[in-house]
């Protein structure tokens, strides 16, 4: 009986080592990046007072995290400064085209409810008080200015043609071209489908597209009216998204940064025309990035950055602790779940803004010089824990830094970060 007791009094030991151990091995990296360090500190800039250099004509904004409050609060923050000091007149989020059309109209002046429009959209993310706000801002912001000043919200993301479909057949509609025949297209986008595309059916839905394209072009040079290009790009754009639906996972991935970036010059291109020739983008930060993620990744703001060169301006955001609100990757359960997460990103130059009187600041990196402040040039230059959350999360990933921090120099994937100290979860409703 004593041996027994003691071969459980062991066991007991080796278990409670084993937690005590796989608890400081967890978060080893989180007590070192937590202490205070003055060159950040001496260096950080209120959020109010970001600047951008004259040149610059399109700043994307990122976000560590798809699920908290203060990063979509951010977006309408960044987007009111450049608006009232730059004239920016265009915001885009990594949103499908189609699914910001009823956005776009809304702050135009049509009836509705902002809620009820951001509750609409495909993302679950962005069925939240803070998107709302959003257009509610740029909807009043509208109201007082000529036609010519006004605003536009757009998306530039590509994966669900389900609202471009939608927004043709309104589009049709109007137009009264109803006529033609898209019986392949609502077969694309019919919830109850569960067998696999024929080749009968892509060749009927690309033959649609086509056909569809070959009516709207006409039309666009014979008019001003800026909705035939919207009409022709939701034609343009669920072709991509079609195409898109048959490459690997691999390729996806890549694919869809190039894209985006394509959706973004599209954007840009058209805003010259009618606008100020000026674009926000909101999305996540790996998209918003200078560089991918790993050797094999292309972003978004790395393709903006090569085609577009310094008038590109990428301000990343991260955040030190903090719980996020994120889809729930599931390998057992198959219905939708959100759920919130408590997580920390162990970056040490995040953890300075406990230190700021609104826990969070700004570090413009192209103002830090090797000559004045080596040790935060050093710094922000060398590898860095900082938070990278999808929108998806297990618990499993808490052993798996990797699954949510990426370690990298900031200063070689953005122009600038807004750092945060602790962060809120978002309250989406779905």
């Amino acid at each position: 009986m004593k041996f027994i007791k003691k071969i459980v009094k062991a066991l007991l030991i080796i278990i409670m080592a084993v937690i005590v151990l796989t608890a400081i091995a967890l978060n080893y990296e989180t007590v070192l990046a937590s202490h205070k360090n003055k060159n950040v500190i001496d260096a950080a800039v209120n959020v109010s007072d970001f600047t951008i250099p004259e040149n610059v004509n399109v700043v994307g904004l990122g976000e560590a995290t798809h699920g908290n409050i203060e990063f979509q609060e951010l977006k309408l923050d960044i987007f009111k400064i450049l608006v009232e000091k730059y004239d920016y007149r265009a915001f885009a989020l990594e949103a499908d085209f189609g699914d910001c059309l009823e956005a776009n109209e809304y702050i135009q002046g049509a009836d509705g409810n902002a809620r009820d429009i951001v509750n609409n959209m495909v993302f679950e993310l962005y069925h939240t008080q803070q998107m709302a706000d959003i257009l509610d801002w740029m909807k009043e912001y509208n109201s007082t200015v000529s036609e010519d000043k006004r605003l536009r919200f757009y998306g530039f993301d590509m994966q669900n043609p389900e609202k471009c479909v939608m927004q043709l057949h309104k589009f049709l509609a109007k137009y009264n071209l109803t006529a033609i025949n898209t019986s392949g297209l609502d077969y694309l986008v019919d919830l109850t489908r569960t067998q696999a595309f024929t080749e009968g059916d892509i060749n009927e839905i690309k033959a649609e597209l086509s056909e569809l394209k070959k009516v709207i072009e006409p039309m666009k040079s014979d008019s001003k009216d800026v909705n035939i290009i919207y009409g022709l790009k939701l034609v343009e754009n669920t072709l991509t998204c079609f195409n898109y639906l048959f490459l690997d996972a691999k390729e996806k991935y890549n694919a869809r940064d190039i894209c985006m970036a394509d959706n973004v010059e599209w954007i840009l291109n058209l805003e010259k025309e009618i606008g100020s020739g000026k674009v926000m983008l909101g999305a996540h930060d790996s998209h918003i990035s200078k560089k991918g993620n790993s050797s094999t990744r292309i972003s978004m703001g790395g393709e903006l950055k090569n085609r577009l060169g310094d008038s590109y301006y990428s301000l990343g955001s991260d955040f030190f602790k903090g719980t996020d609100n994120s889809k729930v990757s599931s390998m057992v359960s198959k219905g939708y779940q959100r759920k919130n997460f408590y997580m920390t990103t162990a970056d040490p130059i995040a953890y300075q803004a406990k230190y700021m009187d609104d826990k969070r600041f700004l570090l413009d990196f192209s103002s830090i010089s090797e000559a004045e402040n080596k040790e935060l040039y050093d710094l922000i230059h060398s590898d860095v824990s900082m938070g990278d959350v999808g929108e998806g999360f297990a618990n499993f990933y808490y052993f798996f830094h990797s699954a949510y921090r990426l370690k990298d120099a900031p200063a070689d994937h953005y122009d600038g970060m807004i750092f945060y100290y602790n962060v809120k979860p978002i309250v989406p409703q779905y």
